[in-house]
């Protein structure tokens, strides 16, 4: 019993103090049932008996600020605020409830509010590690890192956790110290750091100097760790390793070399070779995610043709070493679609290497595990004939890895695609060009997401991404989502890992793409996911309605971009929630004269078309505007370079249209992903959501890179 309810207490004696206390002493178990309850997600329950304390000591001060944050969890968020007043107006020296109602004022995007009740609970409990947490994380979004950063040690010290170090290090970061930010990261991941921790590894990673970073212990072989297990999308890290392995004294030699010497003659007995071939961070790069770096592509290239030469010439010059690098090199040519340049006498070489591997396998011989790798680093095993029974035999680890990569993979893809039902017609001719496209070229070849995403309800996703946005929660209830244009399936494994569904619906136009993605979901172990071939342009007729909706980066290979996302719009329940993705006209300068280019001079849309475009891009001057694609992650693939620069149907919008669809089609906008809120809203700080559509118009129009990756944004359909 607190001071105000003893003397709330009836003044009539000893028995009737008997009987308050013994009332306070039940709402107090009471109270904790309840705390157990609402901590296991079984709200209803927790909610009566927050009820029924309260109803016995109506000032119990934990009561008031628990059930004032269930009120706020279920999106009552004035009540919330008014219980949690009332818990502090009954016990003004508690910290707890000036804590919580921080959070709920966080939460709605009233960050001065949420500082002030944060600062006041560190001022009763100075040793609240929570309160330095949360208060530290505020400081942050209002970019004051240095006072930031001196809270979130506070709540280290005081509590080490892997989120202590996760938030610690953000805050580093964000404050300009990135070597003190992996300090504190690397620390972490040494006593096991969770998903986020290696999230938060990620990106002080690729914020680094390389000559710096490779001065930390234990920096590398984490990077290496990132890519294998993995701890983000492996293609997000490949521009960073590349730099990285750049400076390592046997590679960055032997680009000098490469470079001199076009013909590599000798460089596969060099002894740098032998040492770059077993570099752990160079063979996890190239079995993982496209090499995005020219001085590394143009080393590979090299290092293939001096493997090839050395092969044809006499197979005994090939160190028997270097067969784990050579299939790793058959890898990453599979995982970036063959588009290392080729040249008319070395095509040849490796047509014949490829036609003896075809004979020696019709014929059942012997066959050499380097003729196998050399083979599958300039076209697929599975376009052997009879390769299945490549796959029947006894080979070396290496080889057994590019079998099933390049063969037993696409063995499973074909069984898949025969079990693809179509849910729509293909009847327009743009999005039948649009189909064959990707039937060519499944866009993108991956290899492995995050397999361990901490789920979340959608609710609570939106809330943390978009504090202060009028969002209006979907509850508990089961999702069903819709993945428009899915594609090889690797956002759509991604959603369904983060959200998880009750159920999820993947369209698209391409059955080598849905194959794909089916292969991939299968390896992820979900069984939720039914793959559907469907145009959007007809997706009216699908006849199903959703709470989600995602389609990111389809709309715009659409004939009419905006029918196919009023089709979409019309498959939205009430209040449900889209996400959409979209390339922007002001981003896309480049991008732009580099497609005119490629249409005026008649490259072509196959995979030597896509090289020979390429080629003369690289060859431009390093001056010349257009050579900047060269950065794009999308040009060190065949499939994604051909959707950059030769797609055969691209619109590019602008925010006024965008802004006019969503208020013609009753839609809220809920705020763009992007990394450039905390510069928004310094511009603009009288928009704290940052979802002022006109002035976002204005943002991109000062800004004009602000969006090179696309429009990426949610909305919410609004009530009828």
């Amino acid at each position: 019993m607190n001071r105000k309810q003893r003397r709330a207490a009836p003044k009539s004696g000893p028995a009737s103090l008997a009987q308050a206390a013994a009332a306070s002493k039940h709402g107090d178990a009471l109270f904790h049932s309840a705390v157990q309850l609402h901590q296991t997600g079984r709200l209803r329950e927790a909610e009566m008996l927050y009820r029924d304390a309260l109803a016995l000591a109506p000032l119990h001060v934990g009561a008031l600020t628990h059930f004032g944050v269930l009120h706020h969890q279920a999106g009552q968020s004035d009540a919330a605020i008014d219980l949690i007043k009332r818990a502090i107006a009954a016990d003004r020296q508690d910290a707890e409830p000036r804590y919580s109602l921080g959070l709920v004022y966080a939460s709605l995007g009233q960050d001065s509010e949420a500082i002030a009740q944060n600062r006041k609970a560190l001022k009763l409990n100075p040793d609240h590690a929570d309160a330095h947490t949360n208060l530290g994380i505020l400081l942050l979004r209002q970019s004051q890192t240095r006072e930031a950063t001196q809270h979130l040690t506070q709540a280290l010290t005081l509590k080490p956790s892997q989120p202590a170090y996760e938030n610690l290090a953000n805050a580093l970061l964000e404050d300009g110290r990135p070597l003190d930010a992996l300090d504190v990261a690397l620390a972490a991941l040494q006593s096991g750091a969770g998903r986020n921790l290696k999230s938060t590894f990620v990106m002080i990673a690729r914020s680094l100097d390389p000559l710096q970073a490779l001065q930390h212990n234990g920096f590398r072989d984490s990077l290496v760790q990132a890519l294998h297990e993995p701890w983000c999308r492996p293609r997000d890290l490949s521009r960073q390793v590349a730099a990285i392995l750049l400076q390592t004294p046997a590679i960055a030699t032997s680009v000098q070399r490469v470079t001199a010497d076009t013909t590599a003659s000798g460089i596969v007995e060099h002894a740098d070779t032998l040492a770059l071939a077993s570099d752990p961070l160079l063979l996890a790069l190239m079995q993982t995610a496209p090499v995005v770096s020219l001085e590394l592509e143009r080393l590979l290239t090299g290092l293939r043709r001096a493997l090839l030469d050395g092969y044809a010439s006499d197979p005994s010059r090939v160190p028997h070493a270097l067969l784990p690098f050579a299939a790793t090199l058959a890898r990453q040519c599979f995982i970036n679609e063959h588009v290392f340049d080729v040249a008319d006498d070395e095509a040849r070489q490796a047509a014949a290497l490829h036609g003896m591997l075809s004979a020696r396998v019709d014929a059942g011989e012997p066959i050499d595990p380097m003729l196998v790798a050399l083979s599958a680093c300039y076209a697929p095993l599975h376009t052997i004939a009879g390769a299945d029974r490549l796959a029947t035999r006894e080979w070396p680890e290496p080889i057994r890895d590019l079998i099933v990569q390049q063969v037993r993979d696409h063995q499973t893809e074909q069984r898949l695609r025969a079990t693809i039902p179509a849910l729509t017609p293909i009847a327009d001719a743009t999005s039948e060009k649009v189909r064959q496209q990707y039937e060519e070229n499944p866009y993108p070849r991956w290899t492995k997401t995050v397999p361990d995403q901490q789920p979340l309800g959608v609710d609570q996703y939106i809330r943390t991404r978009f504090p202060g946005s009028r969002y209006r929660n979907l509850g508990n209830g089961p999702l069903n989502l819709l993945m428009a244009g899915c594609g090889t399936g690797m956002h759509t494994i991604e959603r369904c890992l983060l959200f998880r569904p009750a159920h999820t619906l993947a369209i698209d136009l391409s059955l080598s793409s849905l194959s794909y993605a089916a292969r991939k979901a299968t390896e992820a172990g979900l069984s939720n996911i039914e793959f559907a071939q469907a145009d959007i342009l007809a997706a009216r007729s699908i006849g199903r309605t959703f709470e989600m909706i995602d389609a990111s980066g389809v709309l715009h290979h659409l004939r009419d971009p905006f029918e196919g996302w009023r089709n979409l719009a019309a498959l939205l329940k009430p209040d449900g929630v889209m996400h959409v993705a979209l390339y922007s006209a002001t981003a896309r300068q480049v991008i732009r004269a580099l497609r005119e280019m490629a249409a005026a001079r008649g490259y072509g849309r196959t995979v030597d078309a896509v090289r020979a475009l390429r080629k003369d891009i690289v060859s431009l001057d390093p001056a010349d505007p257009l050579r900047r694609v060269t950065d794009f992650t999308d040009f060190y693939s065949t499939s994604e370079c051909r959707d950059l620069l030769m797609h055969v149907q691209e619109h590019q919008l602008s925010i006024p249209e965008i802004a006019a669809f969503l208020d013609e089609e009753g839609f809220e906008f809920l705020g763009f992903e992007t990394s450039a809120g905390a510069r928004y809203r310094n511009r603009f700080p009288d928009d704290p959501a940052a979802t002022n559509l006109s002035n976002w118009a204005r943002f991109e129009a000062e800004n004009p890179s602000t969006f090179t990756e696309m429009y990426q944004f949610w909305i919410q359909k609004r009530p009828r």
